[in-house]
């Protein structure tokens, strides 16, 4: 358990929304495979985890799920499948599929022909954050190289690279690039597709917006009122209201609010603090109140939740 005074959400240069979300949604992850196959080969995956990556080192692929359309992977390409239905990435169409439990089993082949290299990867994403940040995405996201920052391509080779060495410490190594590949996956598909990224993330664009929202993240303890929030973003109140709600889909009231519950989540789950300094630390006066807005998010109180989560 981590110790209350060790718990800080306060980053040293300020807050790194974006990094912030992705921390509170505990987005660690973990490469479990980096096999090379040679054609016709196929991999099937259950579909069963919150989020999962995978990396074309090397080679052709297609990508195939049921009622959906395939889509051919090239090498370089990132792939980001939610949960879901079993899928296949497969050398071509219609080729058997072994389990990836079985392939890891097996190990890569060695011989020669047409081979591919597949790196998989699954993130762990908990709590409120996690389930906003996975609703914000389709069943698959396909990055290209073409569509990738010159700084995300350098970590798909440093990724290509360690996956060929054996050497200590490479599985540490691999995890901490697949957690670079996540940051700059996310900032790729939401710049392309930003109708459907997050709120949180659509105002970053916005000047006015951006300031409200890296100081609401650091100081989530402050009297955030209506009146210094738009004072905060050089904005009128109701010219600020109409413009967050725009933005980020729910009034600022509601957005701190969540904020405050993410936040109160960890502190339960990952302290012992005292369910008062919980409550002073997201910015309620007394835990009464903090008790109140708690139950009204997760239908339990603070005590009774955290409980349960941890048995």
């Amino acid at each position: 358990m981590i110790d209350e005074k060790t718990f800080v959400f306060v980053y040293a240069d300020g807050v790194d929304v974006l990094s912030d979300q992705l921390a509170r949604a505990r987005a660690r992850g973990a490469v479990f495979s980096t096999l090379r196959r040679v054609a016709p080969w196929g991999l099937e995956f259950s579909g069963r985890r919150p989020l999962t990556a995978h990396i074309l080192l090397e080679g052709t692929a297609w990508l195939s799920a049921r009622e959906e359309e395939p889509i051919r992977l090239d090498a370089g390409d990132v792939v980001l499948a939610t949960q879901g239905d079993p899928y296949r990435i497969v050398s071509e169409i219609g080729a058997d599929a072994e389990t990836i439990t079985d392939a890891r089993r097996r190990g890569s082949d060695r011989g020669p022909g047409d081979a591919a290299t597949v790196l998989c990867g699954a993130y762990v994403v908990e709590g409120s954050v996690g389930r906003s940040l996975l609703e914000s995405l389709p069943r698959f996201v396909r990055i290209p190289p073409d569509e990738q920052t010159a700084r995300h391509r350098d970590a798909i080779g440093l990724l290509a690279a360690e996956a060929d060495a054996d050497e200590t410490g490479q599985q540490a190594l691999l995890d901490r690039l697949l957690d670079l590949n996540l940051v700059y996956a996310l900032r790729s598909w939401w710049r392309q597709d930003r109708g459907h990224a997050p709120g949180w993330y659509r105002a970053l664009a916005h000047e006015g917006l951006a300031r409200v929202m890296q100081e609401v993240h650091e100081r989530p303890e402050r009297k955030w009122t209506l009146e210094v929030m738009a004072h905060t973003a050089a904005m009128s109140r109701a010219a600020f209201t109409a413009t967050f709600r725009k933005v980020i889909g729910q009034s600022p009231g509601a957005y701190v609010t969540q904020l405050r519950m993410g936040y109160a989540e960890d502190l339960l789950l990952r302290t012992d603090a005292p369910l008062a300094s919980v409550a002073a630390r997201v910015g309620y006066t007394n835990e009464f109140a903090f008790a109140t807005a708690f139950r009204r998010a997760h239908g339990l109180a603070p005590g009774q939740w955290r409980t349960a989560r941890r048995h």
